[in-house]
């Protein structure tokens, strides 16, 4: 099959001529600071006379101006609906997105204690380099618990409070017009971590891509099942050829549910990777499980408002997407997981022990039709399965490798073996999941939807042939 192109390439290059005459003309692009020590009454316009503030510097920011984001934490005392640290609703332009980035060297972190770290209703917008670290260190089990049971409180209905329920980065267009839904969006180089609720989520939107990012133990203390990185309900901006939505070169890991989802009342979700619902039915409960285990009865259940699509008449999603050389991990869900969505490349991951909470298997394709999965590497964690087929259609399943015999999918150059990774942890910061010189992935992978590098950038292939996992060696 032939190398598709991203969705940015070929926009970018329809756009080159048109903006070396435009731009002098159209906007003056703005540069604008934020700081720890900054100052909201300051002018924003260099370091030393920075906002204080995320809230201040998106008063002022129009579209093509970049936000540099200094050193230190910030936070916002703020916890009611659609609280968040920073809320982008804004649209930049395809000749003038708008960038929200770290100062070169700066590791700042945004501490939520409202529902978002990050909320994204947008469109052309680049996140890069900023950190989101939540509360889940000083949150007991118990508590969450407790507050995950209740569903009406003083004789109204209850979402919950936020201090369990925190999302790290949101990307949500379901209040949005049906013609003004978020699209062309890039997360890069961001670190998502301790979040009770969701890790990068993004729901009825177009265009994004997730890279280069960390995340890790999120999702623990929701009542909404979330997962590391999910997308729900998306919503096509157009049709055009290409990956609409591209999940690349990330470290996903001990993202988990404890507390029941609220829906169905069962454990759900906690994948590290989950692309979910894109048929263009009303979502309702979008658990994989919901018509099995979760929900044996075929009772109806309570929709979802943190997953369900809040417009019935969603259109299918047509476009296609990538999840290619990530590393997924110790994750209560499945490491990769799709659920009722189609158009799926599943190219050099590498998945290991994972389903810890709800015991989905390693790489999980749940009613999904169209999806291909080629040249990872899965290990599943002792008496666990490697995969599943349920009510699947089309799937192309080849050039897997994994340490233990299954029937479900067949590929004809497919390895059972260990692996052999050359050093396994629990944190990922700490693992190395490159291949010993002698194992069977190397050098045994296949050119189909060829991968121009590896999860560390380095080019593919690098020896006789290409290397099965998210490393190449």
């Amino acid at each position: 099959m032939p190398i598709l192109p991203t969705p940015f390439t070929h926009r970018f290059a329809s756009l080159s001529l048109a903006l070396a005459l435009s731009l002098g003309s159209a906007f003056a692009a703005q540069t604008w600071h934020i700081a720890d020590t900054g100052d909201d009454k300051a002018d924003g316009t260099s370091p030393k006379t920075a906002f204080r503030t995320f809230k201040k510097a998106s008063s002022q920011v129009q579209p093509g101006d970049t936000v540099i984001v200094g050193d230190g934490i910030y936070t916002d005392e703020e916890s009611g609906n659609g609280s968040a640290i920073i809320s982008i609703d804004q649209a930049g332009r395809p000749d003038a997105w708008t960038t929200w980035k770290a100062a070169p060297g700066a590791h700042p972190e945004l501490r939520p204690t409202g529902w978002h770290g990050i909320l994204i209703k947008g469109s052309y917008i680049i996140i890069d380099g900023l950190n989101v670290r939540g509360a889940n260190d000083s949150i007991a089990l118990i508590q969450a618990f407790n507050d995950g049971h209740i569903r009406e409180k003083d004789g109204k209905s209850y979402s919950g409070d936020p201090r369990f329920n925190t999302n790290g980065i949101s990307i949500d267009g379901r209040k949005n017009p049906r013609d003004r839904k978020p699209h062309h969006i890039i997360i890069r180089n961001c670190t998502v971590s301790k979040c009770p609720g969701g890790g990068i989520s993004a729901f009825e939107f177009d265009y994004l891509t997730v890279e280069d990012c960390r995340v890790f133990e999120n999702a623990w203390y929701m009542r909404y099942a979330g997962s590391g990185i999910t997308t729900l309900n998306n919503w096509a901006f157009d049709e055009a050829p290409g990956y609409h939505v591209i999940i690349q070169r990330n470290l996903i890991w001990s993202n988990k549910c404890l507390v029941p989802w609220l829906a169905i009342g069962k454990h759900s979700d906690g994948n590290g990777i989950l692309f979910d619902v894109t048929d263009g039915k009303s979502s309702g409960a979008a658990n994989p499980n919901v018509e099995t285990a979760a929900n044996p009865t075929g009772a109806s259940t309570t929709a979802d408002p943190n997953a369900a699509s809040f417009n019935p008449e969603r259109p299918v999603w047509k476009n296609r997407a990538l999840i290619a050389n990530n590393i997924s991990a110790y994750n209560g869900g499945s490491g990769i997981h799709t659920f009722r969505t189609r158009h799926v490349d599943i190219i050099n991951n590498t998945t290991y022990w994972n389903g810890c909470v709800v015991g989905y298997e390693e790489l999980f394709p749940n009613r999904s039709e169209d999806i291909v999965i080629l040249n990872n590497i899965m290990v599943p964690r002792p008496g666990a399965k490697v995969t599943a087929n349920s009510k699947n259609k089309n799937i192309r399943w080849d050039y897997n490798l994994y340490a233990i015999a299954q029937k479900t999918f067949k590929g004809e150059h497919d390895i059972v073996a260990d692996p052999q990774f050359v050093k396994i942890a629990a944190d990922l910061r700490e693992a190395d999941f490159r291949l010993k010189s002698d194992s069977p992935g190397l050098n045994s992978g296949t050119d189909d939807l060829a991968q121009p590098t590896d999860i560390a950038g380095e080019k593919r292939p690098a020896g006789k042939g290409r290397d099965r996992g998210a490393y190449e060696q």
